[in-house]
């Protein structure tokens, strides 16, 4: 096993169990694909580019039903980055199943979209969140 691509550093954390431990398994996720891209496994590639998809769905669902709960104002927007990011990452699993190597190229993206993403996004409605859970 080679390097991480990815670490976890304290500054991502939201202080919000559920979503640090979703957002730690996303990165597993990515670093799972940077292991097979290293090694030129095209079909490990593949298969943690489908559980990459899938978890990120699952947790973005799970995300937006927090902030849902929380009565968060921009719930709707949040919702909508969500739904561009997935389309993007969409768009590079079906020029992968067509045959195109986009392993590099959608790791970079994904490197900086989901450390941006946590930094800016989510970070900007933890504050409301605890507030009104009581986290």
């Amino acid at each position: 096993m080679s390097e991480p691509f990815l670490h976890w550093t304290s500054d991502l954390d939201t202080g919000i169990e559920q979503v640090d431990e979703q957002h730690k398994i996303l990165v597993q996720y990515i670093n799972e694909m940077h292991d097979a891209h290293v090694a030129g496994n095209r079909e490990a590639v593949g298969q943690a580019l489908d559980h990459l998809i899938e978890y990120t769905v699952q947790h973005f669902s799970d995300e937006e039903d927090l902030l849902k709960m929380a009565e968060y104002p921009l719930v709707d927007a949040h919702h909508r980055v969500h739904e561009n990011f997935v389309n993007k990452v969409q768009t590079y699993k079906g020029r992968f199943d067509n045959g195109d190597d986009v392993s590099q190229e959608l790791l970079d993206i994904l490197e900086t979209w989901l450390f941006m993403h946590i930094r800016r996004n989510d970070h900007g409605y933890v504050r409301h969140v605890k507030e009104k859970l009581g986290l």
